[in-house]
């Protein structure tokens, strides 16, 4: 199967050109005709970032934590404490 130009709505031509027409395809098998909502790039990356403190963490490096990671004491803190 072939998608032409013509069958894709230009929002999704950038979806397209991203997962490619099999995938595309499958999304749209999967989730046609539903409202699916995906959070910002910035927010994985803020989960990976206090995953990786989370396991840096040994019990007394807060300090270093907020110098590596440019955040202050209290954001570590409050990241430690989940």
């Amino acid at each position: 199967m072939k998608l032409r130009d013509e069958d894709v709505c230009e929002r999704l031509e950038i979806l397209l050109g991203i997962v490619g027409e099999d995938k595309f395809l499958e999304i749209s098998r999967m989730y046609g005709g539903t409202n699916i909502y995906i959070p910002k790039y910035s927010s994985y990356l803020r989960l990976i970032r206090n995953r990786e403190i989370l396991r840096k963490y040994n019990g007394v490096n807060i300090l270093n934590l907020a110098n590596e990671y440019g955040l202050s004491i209290t954001h570590i803190k409050r990241i430690l404490e989940g």
